[in-house]
């Protein structure tokens, strides 16, 4: 598989450019009030909210989330939810289903109790992840847990890296490029095909924190920018205010389209 870094770079340029211009809380994860940025709490709140962060708007993802917080604290609590809902999954379901309303409900639900009972393991899950010697480890540990998923995981990698609350000395290791990733690299012509082995994913991977680099851009920058793209174009249809349109294969269906 060919990797046309040349437009990688073009394309993380062009990307930097038009986020530089916009505020800094682009491609972000929004918190309940009650909860203090950098705590345990906060720690295991992401855990749960990156585990279900997909199939549907991240903004609307966040507010019923938030909203569900604040009326059923406790299913953020994982003793609680093993207590509580181990025996009675029903209750946990309605609680998910009509309040979160994620895509899978079922499926959701499922999750939820493994990544409880995982985390349950911990007394101080802020603690147990300082102890982890470097991003990468930390990342392993992530990718080890049922439930989440490479975008998922990635993302609530790049949240606890953000965050400062590690004593790292490595950067990000990875990009975790889902297909919806892949396919904005195949529609600008950095990849010939959309069809990726794992292997050529991390190849892929690769190539964009290393252009990212000779631009001064660190991977956890390029994968907001991406998670962005994503979120507020792809996924919206909203091809001609994307930045990246003028290198975008779709323009040619979008000029089609409207002729």
């Amino acid at each position: 598989m060919k990797i046309y870094d040349e437009k990688i770079y073009e394309i993380i340029a062009i990307l930097n450019t038009h986020f530089s211009k916009k505020d800094d809380d682009y491609a972000s994860v929004d918190l309940p009030n009650t909860i203090k940025y950098k705590s345990n709490k906060w720690l295991i709140y992401i855990f749960y909210s990156c585990l279900l962060n997909y199939g549907m708007k991240s903004k609307i993802y966040h507010k019923n989330l938030i909203s569900t917080y604040n009326k059923y604290p406790e299913i953020f609590n994982y003793k609680v939810v093993i207590d509580k809902f181990s025996n009675n999954q029903e209750l946990l379901f309605d609680i998910i289903k009509n309040n979160i309303h994620p895509r899978y409900p079922n499926v959701a639900v499922k999750k939820w109790m493994e990544l409880s009972i995982e985390l349950s393991k911990y007394d101080n899950l802020l603690n147990e992840v300082k102890q982890l010697n470097s991003f990468s480890e930390l990342a392993a540990y992530i990718k080890s847990i049922k439930g989440f998923g490479q975008k998922t995981g990635g993302l609530l990698l790049r949240l606890i890296y953000e965050a400062n609350i590690c004593d790292f000395d490595d950067d990000l290791p990875s990009i975790p490029l889902d297909r919806h990733d892949i396919e904005i690299s195949y529609l600008n012509n950095i990849i010939e095909s959309k069809n990726l082995t794992p292997k050529q994913i991390d190849l892929l991977s690769d190539s964009y924190i290393n252009n990212g680099k000779k631009l001064g851009i660190k991977a956890n920058v390029i994968d907001k920018y991406l998670w962005e793209i994503g979120n507020q174009y792809c996924n919206k249809k909203d091809c001609i205010n994307c930045p990246l349109f003028i290198n975008c294969k779709t323009k040619i269906n979008v000029v089609i389209g409207n002729e």
